[in-house]
């Protein structure tokens, strides 16, 4: 999730808006959906939807139509008639996992939860008094309002419930200060994320990726002097804002003097970013202005630069409040059981979802990148819809995630291990012990040899590498040969082509 939010990020943010206080600006926009979010969130995303899809570029391009047609196949998971949504989480930044997840939206046709219930085979449990259902995928989807829902994992009861009775009546949020200063919702910025990091890097695992970091090698950067000023990163916050034109704005803002990185302020951005899977080519192209304690970065967004951004919103758990109607239509065939349509639906999905997966990796410049999307579509194809599908072909869709989400982890730990593994390798020398040889040594003897430090951390990442990138090849080959199977037995179970 961390990944996801970093790009709806960019350009919307004036300088002066951005030290106004949260409550005051945001009123009437994000304040009442944002009041549902805990104050222990540490990311968190606005999306103002409806304005998005009537800006003139919106218009002009016809996003209203592929958007609808995007969801229906099943490649984007944000509903059509979304209005205004939040994102928020927890998240556990040492191990990049989220230890609780939120969307609250506002859409513009109603939904209930016996509706969703029926979409999602989930349990109807009422919770702190609130309309509830608890889902096989480990969340809960609430009904705040006829059209306002939200959904949070993992599916821990006690804690739902607990959440609920604290923000059902509040209309003003609890953010952090850091969260509260930069989730301003202006009139011409549609998309807007930000990750407060105070207190969240550990020096020790600083150290580490500043002494593998090419980024700052290249400009023989102090990696005492680099290391302190990464550790006292306050946060990031990216905009998008969509006219005529598409614009981002990144800011990355520090505790303490970072005057040291100035040199590297874009190449260490890029690099930072490329390991965690959120690449914007784009950004390579905007303009940087730096402060001794604030970096910004700014520019267009280029068709491609959209899709980056929209890709790594989007959010699967949303799609599970989809009115009726939403989505692939199921085969309108009378001869075919309910089992059998809505099965063939379910395959088919998450066919196209493994076709745009294919298709994006075509693209990956990181592994970090590919890790990422590994984990969205996984995301997604938890949320579809499971109502009628062949228990089979479930047990197939589970299959498929926990591989996705193993391929995943063997490509984020490539960085972290090769991080590990470089940071023990130090400039030093070895020497041969002196002494008195009389007549069998020939005298006094000494000896030194420096070692080739950069030389063997590049052999490390190249092991790493190679290890990672096997392992996700290797799942690769199971998924292909495990999906052969299903369709196989699929189409004979049922006489019609999956």
């Amino acid at each position: 999730m961390l990944s996801r939010y970093s790009h709806r990020q960019v350009a919307r943010l004036l300088a002066a808006l951005w030290a106004v206080g949260f409550a005051g600006i945001a009123s009437g926009q994000f304040e009442e959906l944002a009041a549902k979010v805990p104050g222990s969130a540490n990311a968190i995303v606005l999306l103002n939807a409806e304005e998005l899809l009537a800006s003139p570029l919106a218009k002009r391009e016809g996003w209203v139509k592929n958007y609808e047609s995007a969801f229906a196949s099943g490649s984007v998971a944000i509903p059509p008639d979304t209005r205004k949504l939040v994102l928020a989480a927890q998240i556990d930044f040492d191990h990049h996992h989220p230890l609780w997840e939120l969307a609250v939206a506002d859409f513009g046709q109603e939904r209930t939860i016996a509706e969703v219930a029926r979409a999602t085979k989930g349990t109807i449990d009422p919770l702190a008094e609130q309309p509830s259902v608890a889902l096989q995928r480990d969340a809960y989807v609430v009904q705040l309002e006829a059209k306002r829902l939200a959904v949070m994992s993992p599916a821990n009861r006690q804690s739902i419930a607990r959440w609920l009775r604290e923000v059902v009546a509040k209309r003003a949020s609890q953010l952090s200060p850091y969260l509260s200063g930069t989730l301003v919702a202006s009139s011409d910025s549609q998309i807007v994320m930000a990750l407060d990091l105070e207190d969240a890097l550990a020096p020790d695992l600083v150290r580490a990726h500043v002494a593998s970091s090419n980024a700052l090698a290249s400009k023989k950067i102090d990696p005492d002097a680099a290391a302190k000023a990464i550790s006292s990163v306050r946060g990031v916050v990216l905009e998008v804002a969509v006219t005529d034109g598409a614009f981002g704005r990144l800011m990355v803002h520090f505790d303490e003097d970072a005057s040291a990185l100035i040199p590297v302020a874009k190449p260490l951005l890029m690099e930072v970013l490329g390991n965690q899977g959120a690449t914007i080519d784009d950004i390579d192209t905007w303009e940087v202005t730096t402060e001794p304690k604030r970096f910004v970065f700014h520019g267009p967004l280029s068709q491609e630069g959209r899709r980056r951004v929209f890709s790594l919103i989007d959010n699967p758990a949303v799609a599970l409040v989809a009115p009726a109607g939403d989505g692939a239509a199921a085969p309108n065939n009378p001869q075919l059981s309910k089992e059998a349509q809505a099965s063939q639906e379910y395959f088919a999905t998450i066919s196209k979802i493994r076709d745009d997966l294919r298709e994006k990796s075509k693209d990956v410049k990181t592994f970090g990148q590919h890790a990422l999307w590994l984990d969205n579509w996984a995301r997604r194809i938890d949320r579809l819809p499971i109502l009628n599908v062949d228990p089979e072909l479930l047990a197939y869709g589970r299959y498929l995630t926990a591989r996705m989400r193993d391929a995943s982890a063997s490509l984020k730990g490539i960085g972290i291990n090769s991080a590990a593994r470089e940071a023990q390798v130090y400039q030093q020398y070895s020497t041969s012990s002196y002494g008195y040889g009389g007549y069998y040594g020939g005298g006094y003897g000494y000896s030194a040899q420096w070692n080739n430090v950069e030389g063997q951390r590049r052999a490390i990442g190249a092991q790493e590498r190679g290890k990672g990138a096997t392992q996700a090849q290797q799942i690769a080959a199971e998924i292909e040969n495990e999906t052969v199977k299903i369709r196989q037995a699929m189409t004979q179970k049922y006489q019609i082509n999956f």
